[in-house]
């Protein structure tokens, strides 16, 4: 018997994908351009474009990954560094009012994370961090298989750290090459990789920048495993030397000498795990810590 699908969504900084989970996997899915600075209005009329896509009569639900900080029980989403419309605003209500059925929303960085725990590279592990480097950075964190969000839905948002003349956003996301290299994370990779000397030593010290957050990051959690996402995630191969070069002067080596890094093996992962965290919601296996 088919079951209910679900329809699910990862909005980040400049992109918007929209796909439908059915028995544990994405049977078809999207990725479109988001407008992330248009007003309140447009941005809410283009997520129920998208979402008319895959809506079917019999969805159970609509799941959504945000990049920002967000009350998970009430769907009210806040501080939304990237989109400014998004101050304060109860989309969970506005899309149960459209739908009517049920929205379950979450950080885009939790579900990223809890989809690679349940789906993709941190499958063998119980105690992950998933650190997603893209237009901004941010981190998720399973302990001892379960997702923590902390009191407010903001735990892990290191980006927002301060480093040097800036934040680490500023040096460890695709922010850096814009910012300090004069080019874009994607043309550098490629010239990288066909030699040029100058884009290899844009990707070192990138190295270095994103070493520093995982640092932080490892003084706070010590997990098993940091599982790589975001689009820069997908030049790892020309940073890894750099960001295992300078974890080389961590404090404690025994805990760098314990850790994995690896890259995300499941290309879907935050739409399934913003699925499968409703799916857990519901069935009372729900994060440690929910937002009040």
């Amino acid at each position: 018997m088919r079951s209910s699908p679900i329809v699910t969504l990862d909005i980040g900084g400049t992109t918007i994908t929209v796909g439908r989970y059915d028995q544990q996997q994405i049977t078809a899915s999207e990725t479109l351009a988001f407008p992330a600075t248009a007003e309140l209005d447009t941005i809410t009329e283009f997520i129920i474009h998208c979402i008319d896509k895959y809506f079917e009569t019999d969805t159970q639900a609509i799941t959504i990954g945000v990049p920002c900080i967000v009350n998970t029980q009430k769907g009210i989403i806040y501080d939304a560094v990237n989109i400014p419309a998004w101050q304060e605003f109860a989309l969970k209500q506005v899309l149960e009012g459209h739908y009517h059925c049920p929205v379950y929303i979450n950080n885009d960085v939790n579900c990223f994370t809890a989809g690679e725990h349940r789906f993709g590279a941190g499958k063998s592990y119980h105690d992950i961090i998933g650190l997603c480097l893209g237009t901004g950075v941010g981190s998720g964190f399973i302990i001892n298989n379960r997702l923590h969000e902390g009191h407010n839905c903001s735990a892990g948002e290191v980006g927002e750290v301060s480093y040097k003349d800036a934040t680490i956003d500023d040096y460890a996301s695709g922010r850096f090459f814009d910012r300090y290299i004069g080019d874009k994370g994607a043309v550098l990779a490629d010239k990288a990789r066909q030699g040029d000397a100058d884009a290899q030593a844009a990707f070192e010290q990138f190295g270095e920048h994103v070493a520093y957050a995982i640092s932080q990051l490892l003084l706070i959690l010590d997990p098993q495993v940091i599982v790589l996402g975001g689009s820069v995630a997908k030049s790892f191969d020309l940073f890894s030397h750099s960001v295992w070069q300078s974890l080389t002067q961590f404090p404690y080596q025994k805990v760098i000498d314990n850790l994995q890094i690896v890259t995300a093996s499941e290309p879907n992962s935050a739409l399934l795990g913003a699925a499968q965290l409703y799916l857990d919601s519901q069935s009372n296996s729900a994060p440690v810590s929910m937002a009040s």
